[in-house]
């Protein structure tokens, strides 16, 4: 347990990048670039934490953000239906 009082640990800032030397091979020998992303805390209490993932990946990731987004606007407008 950490130093501070909070109940939830929260994440606040994402970077998403490309690192020259985070390449992998994919199964057939194949050369991948992988995408980094790193999440921050505001007030440096938590550790950041980074996954790299394929392109295919991180497509599929970006995608889901944007439609949640979306979903997530229509609920604000009163767009929703449950």
């Amino acid at each position: 347990m950490s130093d501070h009082d909070y109940d939830h640990d929260h994440y606040h800032h994402v970077h998403a990048l490309l690192e020259s030397d985070q390449i992998d091979w994919l199964g057939d020998g194949v050369l991948c670039q992988l995408v980094t992303i790193e999440l921050f805390d505001e007030l440096d209490w938590l550790d950041p934490v980074a996954c790299r993932l394929p392109a295919a990946e991180a497509r599929e990731l970006a995608f889901r953000l944007l439609s949640l987004a979306e979903h997530a606007e229509r609920r604000t407008r009163g767009e929703h239906s449950e």
